[in-house]
C-alpha cells in the first residue's frame, strides 16, 4: 500500500523520519526491517520480564525505543523509554503491571505497519481435524491472512511462543493439550485481552459454552459452519481492532 498519509493520520512523524532516511524508498525498507524484527524482540522482551532479567530487558527496550524514534513513532517511543528507565531501576512491579499496555502499543504498531506495508496478518488456527484446518485456511487466506495451523494445543502453544498473531481460531476438544489450557496460557501471559480469540467447537452444551465465555473471548463458532459464518467472524475481528486500536 505504502500510503504515507496513512502513517501521518496515525501520528507517525514521517517528515522528520524522511530527513534521516533521505528517500521514501529507504524509509520503506527501514519500516519493513523494523516490522520483521519487531515480533521476535517483543517475545524476547517478555521472556526477560518473566525471568526478571532487568539488565537485558533494559538493553532490548532501549533498542526498540531508538528504532521507533528513527521511523517516526515518537509518541510510542516515549512509552518504551519509560520501560527503559524502569528497567534501569529494576522496578519489576511497574513493568509487570504495565506490560499489557506496552503489548497493546505493539499490537497497534503492528496493525498500522501491516496495513501500510501490505503484509498478511498472522492467524492461528488450532483444531485436531485436518479437514477443518484446510477448510478454514482456504477461506481466510483470501482475506489477507497468513495461516499457521496446529493439530493440538501443544502445537498452538509452540506457535504462540514464537509468533505474533492478529487473531486465533481455537478448538476446545484437542489431544495432548486442549483448548482450555491454551486459553489459560493466553490469560496467564496477558494476551487474551489483546488478541481476539474465537472458539470453534462441536460441543454446544450450555456448560461448555459458559466455560468458554468465562474467558474474554470474542465469539464462539459452532460446528458445522459455512463460509458466510466464517466471514462474519473475520468481520468481528476487524471490528475488535477498530474498537481497541
Amino acid at each position: 500500500m505504502n500510503d504515507l498519509n496513512l502513517l501521518k493520520q496515525n501520528n507517525v512523524e514521517v517528515e522528520s523520519a524522511l530527513e534521516l532516511w533521505g528517500s521514501v524508498e529507504s524509509y520503506n525498507e527501514s519500516l519493513k526491517e523494523f516490522y520483521d524484527s519487531f515480533v521476535s524482540k517483543l517475545i524476547n522482551l517478555e521472556n526477560f520480564k518473566e525471568q526478571e532479567d532487568w539488565e537485558n530487558y533494559t538493553i532490548l527496550v532501549h533498542s526498540i525505543k531508538s528504532e521507533a524514534k528513527y521511523i517516526g513513532l515518537m509518541k510510542d517511543a516515549e512509552e518504551f523509554y519509560t520501560h527503559e528507565l524502569k528497567g534501569k531501576e529494576k522496578d519489576g512491579t511497574f513493568i509487570q503491571e504495565n506490560f499489557t499496555h506496552l503489548r497493546q502499543t505493539v499490537m497497534k504498531i503492528m496493525k498500522l505497519l501491516n496495513e501500510y506495508l501490505g503484509e498478511k496478518k498472522n492467524l492461528l488456527i488450532a483444531d485436531d481435524s485436518n479437514l477443518i484446518l484446510n477448510f478454514l485456511e482456504k477461506i481466510v487466506d483470501t482475506n489477507n491472512y497468513n495461516v499457521l495451523k496446529a493439530n493440538d494445543g501443544k502445537e498452538a502453544l509452540d506457535h504462540l511462543k514464537n509468533h505474533y498473531f492478529y487473531a486465533i481460531l481455537l478448538d476446545l476438544n484437542m489431544p495432548n493439550v486442549d483448548g482450555f489450557e491454551v486459553l489459560n496460557y493466553l490469560k496467564e501471559h496477558e494476551l487474551i485481552h489483546t488478541i481476539p480469540v474465537i472458539i470453534i467447537t462441536g460441543d454446544d452444551t450450555l456448560e461448555t459454552i459458559q466455560k468458554a465465555f468465562s474467558y474474554p473471548i470474542l465469539d464462539v463458532l459452532n460446528k458445522p459452519f459455512d463460509e458466510k459464518k466464517i466471514n462474519s467472524i473475520l468481520d468481528s475481528i476487524q471490528n475488535f481492532y477498530q474498537r481497541n486500536y
